[in-house]
């Protein structure tokens, strides 16, 4: 597998330069909810629905947590942008030996204090449209090799109203873990993102 390897000078840059295009690329950006602040490490669960996602949760823990972020990338994507790995992405190969390596990295990033670790169970980016693909067993895996007893959630919704950029909306929420199957984390993040599609749908401009 292919595991991070954080540069402080390549953070700094490119933390400079994801502020300048999410200016450029959206007109707002809002943040509804939070995210507790703790020593402890965290789990970040998202809908996957562009290349912009670990972005996203970059410009969030920048702003709220500031842990060091590592984020899963699928193996054939991060072999070339390798320059990802500067900024804590790291890789996983669905259906190899690999997989195993990259669920245990995942599992004692997140024993570690400090941390803030992303992945999208998903496994595949979708249209906003589609909604909550079927999740992973992996994650579940990792929860529990962990021993994490709660997972820190996050939806990013798009809207235009009269505006030529869109405007980015990001619903932060939390849920307990503890012992719980692929298909309750599954369950609770669709709960979560339902809450979120109607505080969307009651947005105005």
């Amino acid at each position: 597998m292919i595991e991070a390897r954080h540069s402080k000078w390549y953070d700094a840059f490119f933390n400079w330069y994801l502020h300048a295009i999410l200016k450029k690329d959206f007109s707002r950006i809002d943040v509804v909810g939070t995210w507790p602040g703790q020593q402890r490490s965290d789990l970040v669960i998202g809908n996957h629905v562009s290349w912009w996602d670990g972005f996203w949760v970059y410009y969030l823990n920048k702003r709220f947590l500031k842990k060091e972020l590592y984020v899963m990338m699928l193996a054939s994507q991060l072999r070339d942008r390798r320059f990802l790995t500067r900024i804590g992405a790291f890789s996983i190969e669905p259906g190899s030996r690999d997989m195993v390596h990259s669920l245990n990295y995942a599992a004692r990033l997140l024993q570690e204090p400090g941390h803030l670790v992303v992945m999208y169970p998903q496994g595949e980016i979708a249209s906003l449209s589609a909604g909550v693909l079927p999740f992973k067993n992996g994650v579940a895996q990792v929860i529990k090799k962990a021993g994490l007893q709660q997972v820190l959630f996050y939806v990013a919704l798009l809207d235009y109203f009269s505006e030529r950029k869109p405007a980015l909306t990001l619903y932060l929420g939390k849920a307990p873990v503890e012992g719980c199957s692929t298909e309750d984390l599954q369950k609770a993040y669709e709960k979560f993102y339902q809450q979120s599609l109607f505080l969307q749908s009651q947005k105005k401009e």
